[in-house]
């Protein structure tokens, strides 16, 4: 009897007491259920790798299906392994890929294509026409949007999809189909149909979304060729933290759970940072990396390459607050092209250790712009160099010439947004190795912080969750509490000549930009 008590007592969290809240994390590598109690700790979770396909160069898909496959195995897991009922959760919470572009039909509810990822670049000879038709300024509508002409955003990816997808202009015409980012499609899903809707995060990387007013944009749509009157777009653009707009679940283990908070999964991770105050930073090592700038109130327009957002708006009686985005393309997206392209190794790990048994690149630099340059350069043109080889040079000199390449790539994005923060919080994968925080640290010369849980991308969803059904009043609570652990802080060296390092980065990724990819084909 008191082994079972023992077994019981920990598998719901050692002892952590209900209510429980439900996060679906949906990302571009891997779909996880986490579940926190009421102390917003993690109970339990459960993570699913889910697959992308490159049909062609410069192409990424994924399978809407699959996507939806692995939530519901990731939740049933995770109450398995925690012993806690789907009764006993009062709410669920949605974080998602941004930008990722699904269509579907509203009879059957069946993908009408692949998901278009976020980071596919074959809308470029779209965006080039577009910019060109009105007057060749890329950022021509960014203060309205807060964006920039660029194949990384919805609107392009779904008017191209119309273009050139038969079935999908069929079904369009007929008003038979229904676009959403990735969070859309799965509460669109998870009720039955019953509620197309999307909150202002996500709505904010379509480039549809007035960042003012937090409404579709009738200019927005009209200028970018996106129809109004065919019931295309989510009917409703709502906050984070909603006790009825998300609808509740109709099907599968979480039958009867409401959805009472969504949120993209960068603007998630500023939450469950806990960066609630103007000046405070966070950078997210995803597939991407993304560094966010809380700017509070204030709608600040970038001319430095940087994008503006919502970073959340937890209710409908409270202003929405801003953020300043640098958005890096190649984070564990480079990891895992060493593992499966190169055959580097088996896992992140293995390439960690590669480039940590080394004490330098030795003059080598690896620029990873596989799909091209994004922020603070937006340039499509670039293509991956390496530069500085010699008969000297192996893989260890190469993975740790791209474990760099992420370091200088955030302090590209730092420079862009014109200070030095005091602190870098980070979180995600790469984060969880000393070597690369340490690095990171040091090449930016910018004190970082992991916390003890590096699942903040989640968190940020239980968040949004406990406050749209009411467990938490209003964000200001969670200032108050030490919920988010400071964890462990990497200090820069002063022995690093960061400062020459970083120049000669600067030098390599000038000389990336503007390949010709004529041959690409041949």
């Amino acid at each position: 009897l008191p082994l079972i008590f023992f077994f019981f007592f920990f598998s719901r969290g050692g002892g952590g007491g209900g209510p429980y809240f439900g996060s679906i994390d949906q990302g571009t590598s891997s779909t996880r259920f986490i579940i926190f109690d009421a102390k917003l700790t993690p109970v339990a979770s459960h993570q699913l790798n889910v697959k992308q396909h490159y049909p062609h160069p410069g192409w990424a898909d994924m399978d809407a299906n699959e996507i939806m496959e692995s939530i519901n195995i990731c939740a049933t897991e995770a109450l398995q392994k925690s012993g806690i009922l789907a009764s006993e959760i009062k709410a669920v919470g949605v974080t998602n890929q941004r930008e990722t572009t699904v269509i579907w039909d509203k009879n059957s509810g069946d993908p009408l294509a692949p998901a278009m990822l976020w980071f596919d670049d074959r809308t470029k000879s779209l965006c080039h026409r577009i910019t060109n038709e009105l007057g060749g300024d890329p950022q021509v509508l960014q203060q309205k949007s807060g964006l920039r002409i660029n194949p990384y955003f919805s609107a392009f990816k779904l008017r191209w999809l119309i273009e050139n997808n038969e079935n999908i202009k069929k079904a369009v015409d007929a008003k038979a189909a229904a676009f959403g980012t990735v969070e859309s499609y799965v509460i669109w899903k998870l009720t039955g149909g019953h509620h197309h809707v999307t909150d202002c995060t996500n709505a904010s990387r379509t480039m549809l979304m007035d960042l003012n007013s937090l409404e579709w944009c009738e200019e927005l749509c009209n200028t970018l060729g996106i129809p109004m009157d065919k019931g295309l777009l989510p009917e409703k653009i709502v906050s984070n933290a909603e006790p009825e707009a998300f609808g509740t679940i109709q099907t599968g283990v979480l039958k009867g759970v409401k959805i009472c908070g969504a949120i993209g999964d960068q603007q998630s991770a500023l939450v469950g940072q806990h960066c609630f105050e103007k000046g405070q930073l966070k950078n997210t090592f995803g597939t991407g990396q993304f560094l966010l700038l809380n700017t509070g109130d204030d709608l600040v327009i970038s001319d430095k390459g940087l994008l503006s957002t919502v970073a959340y708006r937890m209710g409908t009686e409270v202003a929405p607050t801003y953020a300043v985005e640098g958005s890096v393309a190649i984070s564990g997206v480079g990891i895992k092209w060493m593992i499966e392209q190169m055959g580097f190794g088996e896992s992140p790990t293995d390439i960690i250790d590669l480039a940590s048994s080394v004490e330098s690149t030795k003059g080598l630099y690896f620029v990873p712009a596989f799909n091209g340059l994004m922020a603070p350069h937006w340039t499509e043109s670039a293509r991956g160099i390496m530069i500085g080889w010699t008969h000297y040079h192996g893989r260890s000199h190469l993975s740790r010439a791209l474990v760099e390449a992420l370091c200088f790539q955030c302090r590209d994005v730092i420079e862009a947004m014109g200070l030095k923060p005091e602190l870098i919080k980070v979180d995600g994968g790469v984060c969880q190795s000393d070597f690369a925080m340490q690095l990171l640290a040091n090449l930016t010369e910018i004190p970082v912080e992991r916390p003890a849980n590096v699942e903040t991308t989640a968190l940020g969803a239980a968040i949004a969750a406990a406050i749209g059904c009411g467990h938490v009043a209003r964000i200001e609570e969670l200032e108050k509490k030490e919920s988010v652990d400071e964890g462990t802080r990497f200090q820069p060296s002063a022995s690093i000549d960061a400062a020459g390092k970083y120049s000669k980065w600067g030098e390599a990724v000038k000389r990336c930009e503007g390949w010709d990819l004529s041959h690409a084909d041949d």
